[in-house]
């Protein structure tokens, strides 16, 4: 099969599909939405129905358990069915329709059952040369159930309609098929004519060969397509050697990181074996000294193992659900007292309970980031910390009575840096900062802002989202 064929072929499939889905997706929603709509129209008719049956059972002085006896029941339904398209029936608590408008019962259904059990209760039913949409509700009375509504609309009318608008889509669809595939075959017949020139070239290409160049004498975008290919070819020679290049770097460097995790963990394997063979309390100091000696050179390694992985491409997943926001702040500062302890940093609380979207080991990441950011650069012996509802959203402060931000600086607290290489990465900080917490908090569908005086302290807002962002 030629290529012409094939892309005929691929766009006829593609229109079909596309056509296929059109008039799936519109049945279907018009469908729902006609449901939607009559289960709303019957659901409000039992809301009025429910409020004048009550009227009569004030009016005639009867008792509410003969509203759904068999001797007001009947009479009930048909009243209430007046001037309406639909039948009304009335059940009692034992699942016997006790009332009913019309001839049709369709006994068989849940619907009842769910009913008396507290809920409403939507079904589509077939009933000889067409459907129905029950609608079945219960009926409370001083605090219980004491029986229930229940709604049959005939949906014939319905049926009619839909298979209209089919017929409708499926002549419109065709007309625009039979367009499609004329034009398309003609236009596939212009394009693929000149694309034969390329076609020993592709060939060479498919094998490896990128050195052949194309030459086509057409001045149209067949002419630039070669041109590009030709520069393609050029382009996938140059990235080939320099994947390879890549390539053979990454594995020297995990070949270099295997040998040296392997060195100071054999080491430390060694003088535990030796520590048990000792029995001079000299020597296990040795030997402890080596052990800690090699730990701390496995952990200073880790590290730039974390370092280097940083500076790549990072993608933080989120997760979010509805979370208690004051727990996750109590949990947090649990995990930092001892490191505010030995700040001689003060710390205040005022939390209640608030309920908010977010993912908790993004968030306390974030308040890990931005206490810290206290601890170590504000110079400051107190932070307090609110936890309130504000402008629709949960908000947590964190102030401190620091040296406080230069307003120059502030602006650009925010702002990632353009080159990794830019970012600095010492033992004691990953370079991470203010602009991954702000990544966060977006990501998450809050916000995080940041006000700041001079000799005066500053001021963190963490902004989260009281309801669902979906």
């Amino acid at each position: 099969m030629g290529l012409r064929n094939k892309l005929f072929l691929q766009h006829t499939v593609m229109v079909v599909m596309l056509l296929t889905a059109m008039y799936l997706i519109v049945n279907y929603t018009l469908s729902k939405s006609m449901i939607e709509r009559d289960t709303q129209t019957l659901s409000q008719y039992f809301s009025l129905h429910r409020i004048e049956a009550l009227k009569i059972v004030n009016d005639k002085k009867i008792d509410i358990q003969q509203l759904f006896s068999g001797t007001y029941a009947p009479l009930i339904a048909s009243h209430l069915a007046a001037n309406s398209n639909f039948q009304v029936q009335l059940f009692d608590l034992e699942e016997t329709i006790v009332g009913n408008s019309g001839d049709e019962n369709l006994l068989k259904r849940g619907d009842i059952a769910a009913a008396l059990s507290g809920q409403t209760a939507t079904v589509l039913t077939d009933a000889e040369d067409t459907q129905y949409l029950i609608y079945a509700a219960p009926f409370w009375y001083e605090g219980k159930i004491v029986g229930g509504f229940r709604y049959l609309l005939n949906l014939k009318q319905h049926v009619e309609t839909l298979a209209q608008m089919r017929y409708w889509f499926i002549g419109v669809a065709l007309g625009c098929l039979l367009m499609s595939l004329l034009a398309s075959y003609s236009f596939f017949s212009i394009l693929v004519k000149p694309l034969h020139a390329l076609k020993q070239a592709l060939k060479r290409v498919s094998v490896g060969d990128f050195s052949p160049k194309v030459v086509v004498n057409s001045q149209d975008e067949i002419h630039e397509l070669a041109k590009n290919f030709n520069q393609m070819s050029e382009a996938l020679q140059h990235h080939i050697a320099m994947l390879h290049y890549e390539q053979g770097k990454q594995k020297a460097f995990y070949d270099n990181m295997t040998h040296e995790l392997k060195t100071p963990l054999t080491s430390i394997i060694g003088f535990s074996d030796l520590i048990n063979k000792l029995e001079k309390l000299e020597d296990i100091r040795t030997c402890s000294t080596y052990i800690r000696k090699e730990s701390d050179r496995l952990l200073h390694m880790v590290e730039e193992l974390l370092q280097t992985s940083l500076k790549g491409n990072e993608a933080w997943s989120i997760q979010l659900e509805r979370t208690d926001l004051a727990a996750i702040i109590t949990d947090a500062l649990r995990i930092l007292e001892p490191t505010l302890d030995k700040s001689s940093i003060a710390i205040s609380v005022e939390v209640e309970p608030c309920e908010v979207y977010l993912d908790p080991a993004r968030t306390q990441q974030v308040l890990f980031n931005v206490i810290d950011n206290a601890i170590k650069h504000s110079e400051c012996t107190h932070l307090h910390i609110v936890l309130d509802e504000h402008e629709g959203r949960g908000r947590v402060r964190i102030a401190d009575n620091g040296k406080g931000i230069p307003e120059a600086e502030l602006q650009s607290l925010f702002v990632p840096s353009e080159h990794k290489a830019d970012r600095v990465i010492s033992a004691q900080s990953h370079g991470l900062g203010l602009p991954l917490c702000k990544q966060l908090m977006e990501l998450q569908g809050g916000s995080i802002r940041m006000t700041s005086r001079v000799s005066y302290g500053t001021e963190v807002q963490l902004l989260f989202n009281l309801y669902s962002p979906l």
